[in-house]
């Protein structure tokens, strides 16, 4: 039998690729039966090139332009390499039936991650790498790591995996 590949963020999974170094592990096997599921690790960040460790990243606004830029240095922009790096890995995103993705990450949150003004207010949108999936695929289904273990979602997200 052939198991649903799900494209998870990496952090989520165990790997140490978060910018500090860290992981966020979510034990999803609670979730997801690796019997008929297969979690295949993605970090946008660390896949475009971007070191471990490394400064922190963000969306921002700059001249009406939303951008992926390190926290401490907006100068320092990484939005046309991750967009290169989509792009380029673009037809692999295809075999993924549903992600699971780090909430909050400038590359991998869905609609939690801060967009930031220059006066420093922020709306949450979706990080770069969710956004370039949803432009490929309007219709791809995502989660993140807290409403995985929200039942009513889980369930959502299981049923249109199939």
């Amino acid at each position: 039998m052939t198991r649903i590949k799900i494209g998870v963020s990496a952090c989520l999974l165990g790997q140490k690729v978060r910018y500090d170094g860290k992981d966020k592990f979510a034990d999803l096997d609670k979730y997801f039966d690796p019997k008929l599921y297969q979690l295949i690790a993605i970090c946008p960040e660390v896949e475009m090139g971007l070191n471990i460790p490394r400064p922190s990243i963000q969306m921002r606004i700059i001249d009406g332009d939303t951008r992926l830029v390190q926290v401490d240095d907006h100068k320092l922009d990484f939005t046309e390499q991750l967009n290169k790096w989509f792009e380029e890995n673009k037809k692999r995103f295809d075999q993924f039936k549903g992600f699971i993705l780090k909430s909050k990450s400038p590359s991998c949150g869905n609609l939690t991650t801060p967009h930031f003004n220059a006066d420093e207010s922020f709306t949450l949108k979706d990080g770069l790498f969710v956004s370039l999936l949803k432009s490929q695929n309007k219709r791809v289904f995502m989660l993140d790591e807290k409403q995985v273990k929200q039942p009513a979602y889980d369930t959502e997200f299981l049923l249109n995996l199939i």
